[in-house]
């Protein structure tokens, strides 16, 4: 019974760390990663500009 008990709690602690880290990726990538439109400006010419949006790959 002692070694079940064991490797639940193992399982659950593991889990419960995963999670948590998840939330923290997460939480950090909503406040730290911008979002919206972003304007390109080329040869600083402000005829040659493009909008797109910011964060793609």
């Amino acid at each position: 019974m002692v070694d079940t008990t064991v490797i639940v709690l193992g399982v659950v602690m593991f889990t419960i760390i995963v999670i948590s880290l998840t939330a923290v990726i997460l939480a950090a990538r909503s406040k730290l990663v911008s979002s919206g439109d972003v304007t390109i400006e080329i040869n600083d010419d402000p005829e040659n500009t493009l909008t797109t949006q910011a964060g793609g790959k």
